[in-house]
């Protein structure tokens, strides 16, 4: 089926060769035509370059027409329309094209019945633009325009969404309907603004209907800036619009403030950015309000993302409620994927889901993953060990508590003392205490772990402590111990004291972060020189009351600790967790400000600070009256305090880029998984916003109350996008 393309020319040789070119090389002319029509430009070298391409012209259909006076560009266009006598497509001067995208045109054109116009995504189309809509778009600068619209194409899935009206950039015209409807109002839109406007509204008014073809992209450099008189004619022809169609105009902004293409704009984001990138998927078992969610799991993984995201792209796929939530951060762009969580009981009971097996998989295909990166399984199913191994995809697990070996996580029988060395057929009790479970789970739960880790790649832990507790339990599993990186100024310590001392507790205090120690030893320390802070919240009552030797601060922010520690001349933090800590941020932060750390002698913390000596531990079967002397103890031994400040101020903290490159040899794939299915991952969606859209928009526009609405004037913001929409 033939298509003549109509380019109207007028000056701007330099893109009209740019066009045409694009055009010549792109479109098979024998099947259809090309028809320029100069409406006598002023400036001569544009016809000497028609001419000049007319005698080039050998066995390509291309009609070369010539304005006697100017008609402008409403004119020009109803000429060729005109002239021609088949389906045609309107194409700007200023716009380029790719590889057989006529061909995509005309099938969406014929999609269905009843279209009257197809208008092409673009960079610069108002309600056509991608990847960002309504505005104009930088091309991407890792691509070429030829293959950023081969990934348009490759990755689409050919929706053909309507649209409230075309976009005369480039806009492909079924011969039906110019032969019904006519061609544009240049009686009226003459000057143009508007036109296609006006005609696409008069289409419907024949029961057509105007499609946007998703697999389309053409370049359009137009520029974005009027003068005063072409605002004037815009905001005139806009008035006239509103006249003549108000229920299509209130249409219109209907479409604007729902734009029900955000699927496709978000396809075409991932597109280009998935492109020639390797991708990493991160598990985690809590994603939601980021900016305020502070556990060390979640910093680990931020610090990771950021240092990582200038070489790879990082998922993070998390259960929210009642569906699971991908968030996607590319180099440039952060984007989000949600999907309905069909099932909500994984953990205790429950490892394995199909349905979550399937979901892993679109998301692998869709986004190209070639690493998974476990941090958490609560909330996922050990399905995905199966679909990563069917992938052939490295898998990475990071243990960053102890849920592999206990559903309790931190390994405190009835939450009272660690429980690591006790025989697990004391467990029961514990199980039905904590977690209401009646049986003693906990040889099938390792026996489960033990296999999943075994299945991984790789089993990292951020401290050797960590690594030596997992591989007593699970002899067959080899641990990797790579310290987290943190990026925090260290500032050189001069901390002296005479005979007062001031000692931090900082972060939560919990039972499990040894509340209970620190109500006794604030009660019992038989020293009156001697006062207690606590920097952060407590879900004892008694820790949040001043006392003669206790300050109770509350919340704090995590930038402010430095200026805190400071101002209240804190001396010492203990950090008293009765748990095997597998890392402690708290006390990265705490060292960084100068002050040194007194802990028990399990976990991450007691092994940095045995290894650096930049503070002191004690056993953990240490009582209340040991604590308390040995506080005092030191507390009298200002040569010994000395001497650990200068390990403090002699200790070099780990930065993340040290840590990235240890991670760099473990991220390495040889083969990137390339499937193009992100089109149809973005459809499977949880779309309930657009569904209810699409269901109702007949039944809202065919009401009284909103052919009430649409007589009212549009307010200012919904008219500033019409305005460009009508350029």
């Amino acid at each position: 089926m033939r298509c003549d393309v109509i380019i109207p020319i007028y000056n701007a040789l330099d893109y009209v060769k740019k066009c045409i070119d694009s055009v010549r090389k792109n479109t098979d002319l024998k099947e259809n035509r090309l028809i320029l029509i100069d409406d006598k430009s002023p400036d001569t070298k544009v016809k000497e370059y028609l001419n000049q391409l007319k005698a080039e012209i050998s066995s390509e259909n291309i009609i070369i027409l010539y304005n006697e006076e100017n008609l402008g560009f409403v004119g020009t266009v109803n000429k060729g329309m005109q002239y021609s006598n088949s389906d045609v497509l309107l194409l700007n001067s200023d716009t380029e094209v790719s590889e057989n995208w006529l061909e995509r045109m005309k099938r969406c054109a014929y999609s269905e019945k009843n279209v009257a116009t197809v208008t092409a995504l673009s960079n610069n189309a108002t309600l056509a633009s991608v990847p960002v809509g309504l505005q104009a778009n930088e091309l991407p600068k890792n691509m070429s325009f030829d293959t950023y619209a081969k990934v348009v194409a490759e990755n689409s899935i050919r929706r053909y969404p309507q649209l409230p009206t075309a976009h005369g950039f480039c806009m492909y015209i079924r011969r039906e309907a110019i032969e019904n409807v006519g061609c544009f109002d240049a009686a009226t839109f003459g000057k143009g603004y508007g036109e296609e406007n006006d005609f696409s509204y008069r289409c419907m008014d024949f029961g057509y209907k105007h499609l946007l073809c998703d697999d389309v992209i053409v370049y359009h450099k137009e520029s974005q800036s009027f003068t005063e008189s072409k605002k004037d004619l815009i905001e005139n022809n806009l008035k006239i619009l509103q006249k003549r169609y108000p229920s299509y105009v209130s249409k219109t902004d209907l479409w604007l403030k729902r734009f029900p293409i955000k699927d496709i704009c978000q396809n075409v984001t991932y597109s280009i950015n998935l492109y020639e990138r390797k991708n990493i998927l991160f598990i985690v078992h809590d994603w939601s309000n980021i900016d305020d969610n502070v556990g060390g799991t979640t910093l680990h993984c931020l610090d990771l993302i950021q240092a990582l995201r200038t070489e790879y792209n990082v998922h993070v796929l998390a259960p929210e409620g009642n569906i699971y939530k991908v968030h996607s951060y590319f180099e440039n762009d952060e984007e989000i994927l949600k999907f309905n969580r069909i099932h909500n009981n994984a953990g205790l009971t429950n490892l394995y889901d199909k349905d979550y097996g399937k979901l892993v998989e679109k998301i692998i295909d869709g986004l190209n993953i070639d690493i998974i990166h476990i941090h958490h399984m609560i909330g996922h199913y050990f399905d995905i060990v199966d679909v990563a191994k069917e992938k052939k995809l490295k898998i990475i697990y990071t243990i960053h508590d102890f849920y592999c070996l206990c559903p309790s996580i931190n390994m405190l029988y009835n939450m009272e003392k660690c429980c690591l060395y006790i025989d697990n057929k004391n467990c029961k009790e514990c199980l039905y205490n904590k977690l209401g479970i009646n049986n003693n789970i906990i040889n099938t739960w390792q026996m489960r772990w033990k296999k999943f880790l075994q299945d991984m790649d790789v089993v990292l832990t951020p401290s050797k402590s960590t690594k030596e507790i997992i591989e007593n339990v699970y002899s067959d599993v080899d641990c990797l111990a790579i310290e987290h990186g943190i990026n925090i100024s260290k500032v050189n310590s001069n901390l002296n004291y005479d005979d007062n001392m001031n000692i931090a507790f900082v972060g939560v205090m919990a039972k499990h972060k040894g509340a209970e120690v620190v109500q006794n030893l604030i009660k019992n320390i038989k020293d009156d020189n001697i006062t207690f802070h606590l920097f952060g919240d407590s879900e004892y009552p008694s820790l949040k009351k001043d006392t003669k030797n206790y300050k109770y601060h509350g919340r704090y922010k995590r930038e402010n600790l430095p200026k805190l520690l400071k101002e209240n001349n804190i001396h010492l933090v203990c950090n008293l967790s009765i748990w095997p800590e597998t890392y402690s941020y708290t006390l990265t932060e705490t060292i960084s400000c100068g002050v040194p750390v007194l802990s028990y002698n399990i976990g991450a913390v007691a092994e940095r600070i045995e290894k650096n000596g930049f503070g002191w531990t004690v056993p953990l079967d240490y009582t209340n009256k040991d604590l308390e002397k040995y506080i005092i103890d030191l507390k009298n031994d200002k040569i010994g305090y000395k001497k650990v400040i200068d390990n403090l101020n002699a200790y070099k903290i780990k930065t993340i880029d040290d840590m990235i490159l240890e991670y760099k040899h473990i991220y390495e794939v040889n083969n990137m998984h390339n499937n193009k299915k992100i089109g149809y991952l973005i459809s499977a969606q949880t779309n309930e916003e657009n569904n209810a859209y699409s269901a109702n928009l007949d039944e809202i526009l065919n009401s009284r109350r909103w052919k009430l609405v649409s007589r009212i004037q549009l307010p200012d913001p919904i008219k500033k996008v019409v305005r460009k929409i009508i350029k």
